[in-house]
């Protein structure tokens, strides 16, 4: 039984002017499809619907099964449809390594095996392009200290400068560094004077100690890492331990040797 109102009217004139109109909007073949979807939702026979838009059963039957399975997807024609690109499969990138290899600073970056070399003596572009993969959270301030030979301290100081003043801060400090080699033999000789009162009487010995001393005590401005390079030129931290150990043992031994 069909549920189409046997009250409706149909007039062929204005059949023929519609269905021209929709088939070229819709085309002809998604306009049958509607037709028909129509038809078998009206209670009309499948064989019926398929004779009357002269379609092959099987086909009208794919269709139906398609709208179960798709919903309205199923009224478009998929040999239309562009075909789909299969989707690239992207190989994640290696984790970036920093090493020292032949006297160059390597940065492995992980992309079919490129890397970035910085000879070790060009401290000034080592410092700027390591302190640059710190502030991006590349490498880490232990990372980044083990290459270059400072504490991971002062490897942040210097990326905190680096972050404020641009590299204009880094290029004072390596003007500040040539005048490390103007240490005079005197300049010198308080060094170690000083580090040995120090040691022996149980002060501090650090770079910055020595530093706050010697600037005191004899009117100089010597920055920590000047102090701290030249201490470790003269072989002074390794005596911190066995210098006290030495003038207990000279003061108790007795002058003739006996």
């Amino acid at each position: 039984m069909l549920n189409c109102p046997y009250s409706l009217t149909f007039s062929r004139t204005y059949s023929h002017k519609r269905l021209e109109k929709a088939y070229k909007i819709l085309g002809a073949s998604l306009v049958n499809r509607i037709i028909g979807f129509a038809l078998f939702l009206l209670g009309a026979k499948r064989e019926d619907i398929a004779q009357y838009l002269s379609l092959p059963f099987g086909t009208f039957l794919s269709f139906l099964t398609r709208i179960d399975q798709h919903g309205l997807l199923a009224f478009e024609d998929r040999r239309k449809l562009p075909p789909t690109k299969p989707e690239k499969v992207q190989t994640p990138p290696g984790k970036i390594q920093l090493s020292l290899k032949d006297h160059n600073i390597c940065i492995q970056l992980g992309y079919q095996n490129q890397s970035v070399n910085i000879p070790c003596n060009n401290s000034f572009q080592s410092k700027i392009v390591l302190l640059s993969f710190l502030k991006s959270g590349l490498f880490s301030a232990n990372d980044i200290a083990h290459v270059l030979g400072f504490s991971e301290r002062h490897i942040r100081y210097l990326a905190d400068r680096l972050h404020k003043q641009d590299v204009f801060s880094l290029i004072d400090n390596r003007a500040g560094q040539r005048l490390d080699y103007q240490f005079t033999p005197e300049i010198k000789a308080e060094l170690i004077q000083q580090f040995a009162a120090n040691a022996i009487t149980g002060k501090p010995t650090s770079s910055r100690a020595i530093s706050e001393y010697l600037n005191k005590r004899c009117d100089l401005t010597l920055s920590d890492r000047s102090i701290r390079l030249h201490a470790k030129k003269l072989g002074l931290p390794q005596i911190v331990k066995s210098l006290p150990v030495l003038v207990d043992t000279l003061k108790k031994t007795p002058l003739d040797g006996s």
